[in-house]
């Protein structure tokens, strides 16, 4: 790790209390920033932890659009933190899949213009629908002797990632939004990506 800071204390404005702490990853000479957002003990933790690994979504996160889930699952992951303890990290390097912000506002107008699905527009852009990698998440996992995890999810190579490099998931926890506002983007995500989303109606 190249630089890393912990233990700065922030509360929600719903009430929610938590720690901050920023990690910076080096891997094959490319520098990466991550926050870290957690309760509890992270350091060599016993039990397995409650872990998110949350990729950047400026949109929903910083501008509040209700065109994808992302910032209802951070704000889900945060409520079951506070209440349970555990782990989010989240990657700033991972926004509009990791292809940058620019790229992810050509896709919506495609998806409006062509009336193409997420994945499609990317496709139609020529670009990698999910140019994301984890290798961040396991050497922030090795770093603070992270072994066992109780993973949220509905992203079932999340998983297997993490199973492949000797992290034991204990549990996988769905964390799917009910919205009518996030339906379609979910279904797509459910048909083309594989990922495992019920919904409790419809």
């Amino acid at each position: 790790m190249v630089d890393t800071i912990l233990g700065v204390p922030f509360t929600t404005s719903d009430g929610l209390s938590f720690m901050m702490g920023a990690i910076k990853t080096r891997h094959r000479g490319v520098y990466a920033e991550h926050a870290l957002i957690y309760k509890g003990l992270i350091e060599a933790p016993k039990a397995p932890i409650l872990l998110r690994i949350n990729s950047a979504c400026y949109t929903g996160d910083v501008f509040d659009c209700q065109r994808c889930d992302c910032h209802w699952q951070l704000e889900e992951a945060k409520r079951k933190i506070h209440k349970q303890g555990g782990l989010i990290i989240y990657h700033f390097h991972h926004e509009g899949n990791a292809s940058g912000f620019t790229n992810k506002l050509k896709t919506y107008q495609v998806m409006d213009q062509e009336r193409k699905t997420m994945r499609d527009a990317y496709q139609h852009l020529r670009l990698e629908p999910d140019q994301r990698r984890y290798v961040s998440s396991i050497l922030i996992l090795e770093y603070f002797k992270i072994t066992r995890v109780k993973l949220m999810t509905n992203n079932m190579g999340k998983r297997d990632i993490l199973v492949q490099r000797g992290i034991e998931v204990s549990e996988v926890i769905p964390i799917v939004s009910q919205k009518e506002d996030h339906r379609g983007y979910l279904k797509s995500k459910r048909d083309q990506c594989g990922h495992v989303i019920e919904f409790t109606h419809g």
